[in-house]
């Protein structure tokens, strides 16, 4: 009784983490800074018409089907981030194809679903997006991709970090609340995800988005001459199966940005929890930044892991690690990050959460 007790407490800390950053995103979203920075100061990157946009929202649902035995609710702890920019999809949109007051976009998706007995999923979604306005006061948005998720789930008495491909497809309602802020909005969503093999799920989720406008670059980053940024970060690791706690975990990190793109080499030590998990290692990742608000960004990134864990074998495995990060620029050249990641092994076994906070420097090359 005292290990469940343990295992829900753990689970909770987790949960609250993912939620305090969607309030973050949420409270981003609802400023009226919530554009795209300075223009003056700032050079826009794309058209004025590719517009950016970014939500949070949270609600409830139910997992059903492959082996669950009825309905499971979510408990109200279904959670979702999403970003991206505005893309015109094959041209369809220059070319004529599309009505005047339609959008295409191509959104990144972080996407918690709740809590469910014996069912503990989250994954990263990367959506193309229709955006259709049905009246000066409430667009109309359909949107669908593929959907990597993991689910801490025991199966005939084997607890597994279960990892399948799927797909998610959301419809969402958009109420414009552009008398208080351009570009801002309410967005009722209904999330399914059908993945072979695995249990689908149905949600409704009630947050706010933020229309940003063009893609914009720091200052700090804007010329030719792309400098380095050099990061130090620390926090903690939990492996995603009951047992083990938290440990320390600690990294150092080179990054280049290129306009709304970024590419980093880290070397991490996630530290050891005393049952399955002693890695370090080496990861290359790729990122999307989109700006939020004056100062502020929210990122994406993902990428291979050459890892050892010498709580297996020891030997040097490829894995992948996937990264949600806000940011915040303090001028001087210097910025702070909190991230929330995924070292992910795709072997259903020894997956960890690594949330962690940082500081980075840029050197001119």
């Amino acid at each position: 009784m005292s290990l469940k007790i343990a295992i829900s407490k753990e689970i909770s800390k987790k949960n609250r983490v993912i939620r305090r950053l969607a309030l973050v995103c949420t409270f981003f979203c609802l400023s009226p800074l919530a554009q795209a920075g300075d223009v003056s100061a700032v050079p826009p990157l794309a058209p004025a018409g590719d517009n950016g946009y970014a939500s949070a929202a949270l609600g409830n649902g139910i997992l059903y089907g492959t082996s669950l035995d009825g309905q499971k609710p979510m408990r109200w702890r279904a959670a979702e981030i999403r970003f991206g920019p505005g893309v015109d999809l094959f041209g369809l949109g220059a070319g004529g194809h599309l009505p005047a007051d339609s959008s295409t976009r191509l959104d990144y998706v972080y996407y918690n679903e709740g809590h469910p007995d014996n069912n503990h999923r989250d994954g990263y979604a990367l959506q193309m997006a229709y955006r259709q306005k049905l009246h000066p006061g409430f667009d109309l948005e359909l949107a669908a991709g593929p959907y990597f998720s993991m689910n801490r789930t025991t199966v005939n008495g084997t607890e597994k970090d279960d990892a399948r491909l799927g797909g998610l497809l959301s419809v969402a309602l958009l109420a414009r609340l552009d008398q208080y802020s351009p570009g801002l909005s309410i967005r009722l969503a209904y999330n399914h995800v059908l993945i072979p093999g695995a249990p689908s799920s149905d949600a409704l989720l009630l947050g706010v988005g933020k229309e940003l406008g063009a893609t914009h670059v720091s200052a700090a980053d804007a010329g030719s001459n792309h400098g380095l940024w050099l990061a130090a970060l620390g926090g903690f690791a939990q492996t995603n199966q009951s047992g083990p706690g938290k440990r320390l975990i600690y990294a150092l990190e080179a990054k280049k940005y290129y306009g709304p793109w970024a590419a980093s080499v880290a070397a991490i030590e996630e530290g050891d929890d005393g049952v399955r998990v002693n890695r370090h290692g080496i990861a290359a990742q790729g990122w999307y930044v989109q700006p939020i608000a004056e100062h502020w960004n929210i990122s994406a990134g993902a990428g291979p892991y050459l890892a050892a864990n010498q709580r297996e074998s020891g030997d040097w495995k490829v894995n992948g690690l996937i990264s949600l990060q806000l940011g915040r620029d303090f001028g001087n050249n210097v910025r702070g990050f909190a991230s929330f990641g995924r070292a992910v092994t795709f072997r259903n076994k020894n997956d960890a959460d690594l949330m962690t906070i940082g500081v980075m420097q840029r050197f001119d090359l």
